[in-house]
């Protein structure tokens, strides 16, 4: 298993805030078929045992200090607020995003082609993990997420997901997303859409500044992680954040 960042704030070449973010692959995990390697996910029809192990590999590796908070995940704009001590319910809670203030609280989301965006305040006293997919970004989820900060400044970072290489759309995905450049055209061929771009313009007119791309496509490389559009029934990866306790 890779993970794709550990210390969030050195991404972005500040001071170590003492938050802490991992983006899972699917490699190395006890899932088999369609879900072969580390699938995280309880609601894609992998058995649960081995989804079971693959969590706990996940918590044992990275030494997390405390059960991830797993979203049941439905493509809308709802942000949940995680207390101290709160206690996981396990893909109960439908929602889209996590925020917290809290020490030691893991916040994840599992994503096969829509995009991670792990949130984070400059000073490192609070967080959020994003599930944006083309619905999420429609319905206001990342403006959601950063209206939890109160207008404080904030780091993204958005991970891997579908690149406007892969994502083919119908026209009337235009209408939905008028911003230019956000299609790239293929002759003969559907025009693809920019969804880390797309994230990313949402990010900046919330006025966050420091926004930093995974640059990584979930297609291209679908044998480090999973895609759901190119292989229709399979895993998820997580991405997980949180603060250690000062």
């Amino acid at each position: 298993m890779i993970s794709v960042v550990t210390d969030f704030h050195s991404v972005f070449g500040l001071p170590d805030q003492g938050v802490r973010a991992v983006c899972t692959t699917r490699q190395a995990g006890s899932s088999q078929g369609a879900y072969q390697g580390l699938n995280l996910a309880t609601h894609v029809g992998d058995d649960p045992r081995l989804v079971m192990q693959n969590r706990e590999r996940l918590a044992d590796q990275f030494d997390l200090p405390g059960e991830p908070l797993w979203l049941n995940q439905v493509h809308g704009a709802q942000i949940l607020e995680v207390e101290e001590n709160a206690v996981p319910e396990n893909a109960d809670t439908e929602a889209d995003g996590a925020i917290t203030a809290a020490s030691n609280a893991v916040l994840a989301i599992l994503t096969a082609d829509c995009l991670p965006i792990l949130l984070a305040s400059c000073d490192g006293s609070r967080i959020a993990v994003v599930h944006a997919g083309w619905r999420g970004l429609l319905a206001g989820v990342i403006e959601a997420a950063v209206a939890g900060f109160q207008g404080a400044p904030l780091c993204a970072w958005i991970g891997p997901g579908i690149g406007p290489c892969h994502f083919e759309v119908g026209p009337e995905f235009k209408t939905l997303f008028p911003e230019p450049g956000l299609f790239v055209a293929k002759p003969g061929q559907r025009d693809c859409f920019d969804l880390p771009q797309a994230a990313r313009r949402c990010l900046h007119r919330a006025a966050v500044k420091r926004v930093i791309q995974s640059e990584r496509c979930t297609v291209c490389e679908v044998d480090t992680f999973y895609s759901y559009r190119k292989e229709g029934v399979t895993g998820r990866v997580a991405s997980l954040l949180w603060r250690l306790r000062g």
